[in-house]
């Protein structure tokens, strides 16, 4: 009875949602727009407001407030540790075994592979690869405790007022060090997925991973700009994202993606940075965040993530 209760009131607030939206996309643009500045920065208040209740409750020395506070200030944390050597080895070769599953018979191309619907043990899956890069996306079946841990449930609580488990997808990228025929090396791989610096979103959410290998400058770390969301430059570009929601014009300066002047501007300010850590880890991004994916100069990386 619960489930179907949920099930109907999900189904409710997309309806909501919905109108909404028709209603919004109706709106003269010179109101639109200024709406939207509002509910960007009450976002941002909120968010800040929630996070300053949570140390005070919790205290400031608290491992998920830590993590919290990293996030307001650079955009990025990392909880150390998260995951033991034993529960990060079993998640890998579990993700790895998943991969002898693949219809190898239809990936036997160079082309860039977008959202491939595949099955694995009975359960849809997809897949997505460029070149040394693959995404398995899905994995929520296979990694049932995955996002259940407290500190978890905390962090996704203050960032999204929610208790929904994430979206899980695991990531393999290398430099032909790795032998699989579901992935193997092109002839050319200068790109990584999601390799253009970019912001994916106008308001805090967050993206994580669990590390399963040690991620270093050498092997494809995410390239960030540390605060780069509180930036104005880069607040135009939050703004033309919610523009292009509601299909309105968009302001200059682009939207998802950073034009060569706003990178040029970050790099210049010292705000580029590479996020490395250790097996085990757990990495938190803000989404507001401008970032990019790197391919490895050498060896592999192995990552599980959680989108919410």
């Amino acid at each position: 009875k619960n489930m179907i209760i949920i099930k109907i009131l999900r189904k409710l607030i997309l309806i909501f949602k919905n109108k909404i939206k028709f209603f919004v996309k109706r709106m003269p643009r010179f109101i639109a727009k200024p709406l939207f500045l509002f509910i960007i920065s009450l976002d941002d208040i909120l968010l800040k407001t929630r996070i300053y209740l949570f140390s005070i409750f919790y205290g400031k020395q608290h491992k998920v407030s830590k993590a919290l506070k990293d996030l307001k200030t650079y955009g990025v944390a990392i909880i150390p540790n998260f995951y033991n050597e034993r529960e990060v080895t079993d998640m890998k070769n579990s993700c790895i075994e998943h991969l002898d599953s693949l219809p190898l018979e239809n990936l036997k191309t160079d082309e860039y592979i977008s959202n491939m619907k595949v099955n694995i043990n009975n359960q849809e899956v997809y897949l997505e690869r460029l070149g040394g890069s693959l995404k398995l996306k899905g994995l929520n079946i296979f990694f049932k405790d995955i996002g259940k841990r407290i500190e978890m449930k905390l962090i996704n609580l203050i960032y999204h007022l929610s208790f929904r488990g994430p979206f899980l997808i695991y990531n393999l990228t290398h430099d032909g060090s790795f032998k699989h025929p579901a992935v193997p090396m092109p002839k050319t791989n200068d790109e990584a997925i999601a390799g253009k610096a970019h912001v994916d979103l106008y308001k805090h959410r967050l993206r994580c991973f669990i590390a399963l290998d040690d991620v270093r400058n050498d092997n494809g770390p995410t390239v960030y700009y540390k605060n780069s969301m509180n930036f104005k430059e880069i607040k135009e570009n939050h703004l033309n994202i919610f523009l292009k929601d509601f299909d309105f014009n968009l302001d200059k300066g682009g939207d998802h993606y950073l034009n060569e002047e706003k990178k040029s501007f970050l790099e210049k300010k010292n705000l580029k940075s590479k996020l490395t850590c250790k097996k085990g880890d757990l990495a938190l991004i803000d989404l507001k965040t401008a970032h990019y994916g790197t391919l490895p100069k050498k060896g592999q990386r192995h990552l599980l993530w959680l989108y919410y």
